[in-house]
């Protein structure tokens, strides 16, 4: 299984950007922790790919995320990116089961929706963070995302991700790409882009068949003036420890904390983006205690 990480490409001679994903280990990694169907595995590992190459745009100490209120019986997907490639996510309901659609193919479409409603959050480290939403025209994420980035941010762009889950639910391959083709690109690069895409098989499915995220770049950028600037990793951690879930217990106030105790004689702090369940004490809670 190849490592995780996105590839940045630019065309000479113009602004256009690419970004080329493999993300296999973490969408596995976020199946187990989740526990998901293979229709929520593919959903969540849709969005968790775009948000790592997201993130990535982002500047150091900034955040972007992805939140869908699904109109589909997932009922809802979080999803955030940072600049270290690094993410984390988690859908509502991971135990849907839907029929697949022809060919075997997940049908992700209707276990989010159309017609949900996709919140873009960029936190850029000041005051009140950034927001944009959509309402999305398919559920099959990508497109939505290319759509979101047309009309709310006036930048024409070609999203795509994909996973490939066996039969067993274990994810064999997962990956995705974004490119960004701004006003003024020419059109013979958006047309010959266009036709590579549309030559283009299932991104999960290259990944699957030995393709690394450069090959599909290189086929992807055929016939243009294509340089790779640059080779970042993905992975899926969660910030949650032990001291920031006793913050969280802290903020309830000493009068709420000492009610949870004596009714249940703990308190404990769930974290969605990993499963992880923190409990604590009264004693943890005494004067001068960490």
């Amino acid at each position: 299984m190849h490592e995780d990480y996105v590839v940045r490409v630019v065309v000479e001679g113009t602004q256009v950007l690419g970004y080329v994903a493999s993300s296999t280990r973490l969408v596995e990694r976020a199946r187990r922790l989740h526990r998901t169907t293979p229709v929520a595995t593919a959903a969540l590992g849709r969005a968790l790919t775009l948000v790592g190459i997201l993130g990535l745009t982002m500047k150091e100490n900034q955040r972007i995320s992805l939140q869908i209120e699904c109109r589909g019986p997932l009922e809802g997907i979080l999803v955030q990116g940072n600049a270290k490639g690094e993410v984390r996510g988690y859908v509502s309901q991971p135990w849907v089961i839907l029929p697949s659609k022809e060919q075997g193919k997940l049908n992700v479409e209707d276990a989010v929706g159309a017609g949900s409603k996709l919140l873009v959050v960029k936190d850029l480290g000041f005051g009140e963070p950034y927001v944009g939403s959509i309402t999305m025209p398919r559920g099959g994420i990508a497109y939505d995302l290319a759509y979101y980035f047309a009309s709310s941010e006036q930048l024409p762009s070609a999203c795509s991700a994909g996973v490939y889950v066996g039969k067993r639910g274990k994810v064999l391959s997962a990956g995705g790409f974004i490119i960004h083709t701004p006003s003024g690109t020419p059109l013979d690069v958006i047309d010959t882009l266009e036709e590579n895409i549309s030559r283009l098989g299932p991104v999960s499915h290259e990944l699957f068949q030995g393709k690394t995220p450069e090959d599909i770049t290189a086929f992807i950028f055929s016939g243009l003036p294509y340089r790779i600037v640059g080779k970042d990793p993905l992975r899926y951690r969660c910030r949650c420890s032990r001291r920031r879930a006793k913050n969280v217990l802290l903020l309830l106030g000493e009068k709420e904390r000492q009610e949870l105790f004596e009714t249940q004689g703990k308190a404990e702090v769930h974290c969605a983006f990993c499963n992880r369940t923190y409990l604590f004490f009264p004693e943890d809670f005494a004067q001068g205690r960490q």
